[in-house]
């Protein structure tokens, strides 16, 4: 019966790729644990040091590992986290974190967006509509830079120091208008505000005509898994002197219940 049984799982072993599987046993055990190096991996997954080292590579090469250049550690990336966002676009939004950008723009009156980070840029997964005649249109499935976005800075303040140090070697520093950011000085001292302050804006910086305040949706390590963004037109935020207040006030009360809408 024993041998029955031993030969049952043999064959059903043989219907999975090993190598697969031991590469998503170190997804989930970075899931787990957050960062570890390739000795505590190979030894917590009892792999040996070249066969984990290569399997990290692959992973780090299509995007699914970060590596941390300070410590040279491995965490899993934003990709998953993109990933996921395409599951629930083509299954539907999180109910809880669409009710919450809805009331967010019946409060403000503007459009909402919700973005997460992708290497040097932002990708924008969702978005709900002021209803008024007069609005920005939603930006679901575009890309922006993140050094000159509302969503992208909330995000790269709330990274690691060195992170965000070798991130601004990446950034094209392009000047979309006369108004943005074009040096990694200027963008790290508006980094230390918006974490002073707890938002970001974006004045004109990508798109004139368009203004934008931000926060960053953090998990409970502190760590930004994406940003909710208000965008309003430029002559609107001239022409009321509060909107900009209300703006940021409104996303500043909502942060902790969008936060916990993201992780339900």
């Amino acid at each position: 019966m024993q041998e029955k049984r031993r030969a049952a799982t043999d064959a059903a072993n043989k219907k999975f790729v090993r190598s697969v599987l031991k590469a998503l046993s170190i997804v989930e055990l970075l899931d787990e644990k957050g960062e570890l190096g390739v000795t505590e991996i190979g030894t917590m997954l009892d792999m040996d040091k070249s066969t984990t080292f290569r399997l990290l590579s692959t992973l780090k090469e299509k995007g699914y590992i970060a590596v941390n250049s300070s410590t040279q550690k491995y965490s899993n990336a934003s990709k998953f986290f993109i990933l996921g966002q395409s599951v629930v676009r083509r299954h539907g939004l999180n109910p809880a974190l669409g009710l919450e950008l809805k009331k967010l723009a019946e409060i403000s009156g503007e459009t909402v967006n919700f973005a997460v980070a992708d290497g040097a840029e932002v990708v924008y997964l969702a978005s709900h509509e002021t209803e008024d005649i007069v609005k920005l249109a939603g930006s679901i499935g575009q890309r922006r830079p993140m050094y000159c976005t509302s969503v992208g800075k909330a995000i790269l303040a709330h990274y690691r120091s060195e992170y965000i140090q070798a991130m601004c070697s990446q950034f094209s520093f392009e000047k979309y208008t006369e108004f943005t950011v074009v040096t990694p000085d200027a963008l790290l001292g508006d980094l230390a505000r918006i974490r002073e302050r707890g938002y970001s804006e974006d004045n004109q910086e990508h798109s004139l005509s368009i203004h934008c305040v931000a926060i960053p949706l953090l998990n409970r390590q502190g760590e930004p898994l994406g940003a909710v963004s208000i965008s309003m037109p430029q002559f609107r935020h001239e022409a009321d002197p509060h909107l900009h207040e209300r703006c940021v006030k409104a996303l500043l009360t909502a942060s902790a219940n969008l936060s916990r809408a993201l992780l339900a």
